[in-house]
This record gives structure tokens, sequence and C-alpha cells, in this order.
């Protein structure tokens, strides 16, 4: 198992290498969001050194909020244009797995021509991924991609893509976390993992390790038995990050007890 956490956007990205190193973690999970940790805002050379300075590795992350299935052409296009530039980015710096984030926020059109604008971008993003040397992971996000079922028709037609697990994102919008369904479905598309809590319901609290109500013995439980010990982000967001390190500790003490 490879522990990691994400940098935050508006602080400078070779401070937050420095401090995730400085801490124990093996990699950073690398979100390029404005306004700090843009591709046009950074030296991918110098942010190379740094990483190979401290010795971690890194997961690429994208902003969760493009909107490259937009119908309006050129929110669409500027949305890939970004991306590609990310891309660009991450490859210079020797990342090797990218995430990309649904976008839903479409008021008028229906969940399938969400679906199938999804299928035909996301083919765009893989060809643009591959040509670059990088495997593109979808994160499972409510509403419309977070089960089995609504996840399935994409892996299916994209042989390519890698699936990203959320944690926290299995867990909203549903009576029970999705986690144990996810990985049997996927599992062998597993590449990345997020770890983060919440109280259920629709919001994405980004709690940290046992603030919330998931059970994390069987989601360690759950990662083991389908044989994963790859990269997991803690995702726990809050500006005190005394919570972040704490999650460390008590992840690696559940991960460790799941064993038996």
């Amino acid at each position: 198992m490879l522990l990691g956490a994400m940098n935050h956007p508006l602080v400078d990205l070779e401070e937050e290498i420095e401090w995730i190193a400085d801490h124990g973690f093996d990699f950073i999970d690398l979100t390029l969001e404005p306004e700090r940790a843009t591709p046009d805002s950074l030296d991918a050379t110098a942010v190379k050194r740094r990483l190979r300075e401290t010795g971690l590795t890194a997961v690429g992350h994208t902003a969760y909020y493009l909107p490259f299935t937009s119908p309006i052409p050129e929110l669409r296009e500027a949305a890939l244009n970004y991306l590609r530039r990310c891309f660009d980015f991450f490859a210079a710096v020797g990342v090797k797995a990218v995430n990309v984030h649904p976008y839903t926020r479409i008021p008028l059109y229906g969940r399938d021509w969400i679906e199938q604008r999804h299928l035909e971008l996301l083919a765009r993003l893989l060809t643009m991924a591959r040509e670059r040397g990088l495997t593109l992971m979808f994160e499972n996000t409510s509403p419309y991609f977070n089960t089995p079922t609504d996840l399935k028709p994409l892996f299916r037609a994209l042989p390519e893509l890698g699936f990203h697990l959320d944690v926290g994102h299995a867990n909203l919008g549903t009576p029970a976390n999705l986690t144990g369904r996810l990985l049997a479905e996927f599992g062998d598309r597993l590449l990345h993992v997020h770890l983060n809590d919440n109280l259920g319901g629709e919001e994405d609290l980004h709690l940290p390790i046992g603030a919330g109500r998931i059970n994390w013995p069987w989601v360690a439980k759950m990662l083991r038995r389908y044989g994963y010990d790859g990269t997991m982000t803690l995702e726990v967001f809050s500006p005190d990050r005394d919570y972040l390190l704490l999650s460390r500790e008590k992840w690696r003490k559940i991960w460790e007890e799941a064993r038996y």
C-alpha cells in the first residue's frame, strides 16, 4: 500500500511537495487547479526535479468541474484544451495515471444524452492520454456515474479506461456504501483509491477517517479481498492538517488489522 496526500491548489506547489514528503507520505496526488497549480503557471522541469529530490512519485488529478461534456461547443473545447495542457504537464513530470471526473451539470438534457456525451468525450481523452504515455482513470461520482449499473456501459465500451474508486463518493446518494459492489464489478480495472469520510446523503464532506459513517474496517477488507494494494490518497480537507496525519495513522492500523 502506498499512501498519498493532495496538494492545495492555492498554495505554492513546491512547498506542498516538501510538506507531503517531510510528513512521510509515499506520493502526491497532484491536482492541477487554479490559481497556483495550473499547467500554465508551473515549471514542469522544476516540479519533476523536486519530486525526484524528495523521493515522491505522483498520481495526476484534474479539476472536477471541467465542462468537457458541455453542449456549448466553445466551453467543451476550452475544457478539452485545458485537459490537454494538464496531460502534457503530467507526462513531462513523469506521472503515469491521471483521473477525470464526470461533468453532469447540464440542465434540460436527460441522462441518456449525458451518458452518450461521456462515452464520446472519454474516447477523445483516452486517445489524448495514450499519445502522451498516460493511463486515464474515471472516478465514480454521483448522480449519474456512481453505481455499477451507471458505470458498466462506459467500462464495457472503453476497455482502456481505468477505474478510480472514491470510497467517500460510494457512500453518497445510496442507502449502503457501494465500495464492495464497485470492486466486484471493476476491481480488475482499479488503479487508484481516494479515502475520505462523510455522513451519507448528498454532501461530499471529505471528513477525516472515522469522523463520519463509513465502515472503514469493512472497506479495508473489501480492498484486500479484491487484491488491491496500490496507491491510496487520504483526501481529507481540513485547514488543520493534523486531521490528515491522524487519518493516515488510523488507516494504517485498519489496513493492517484487515489482513487477519
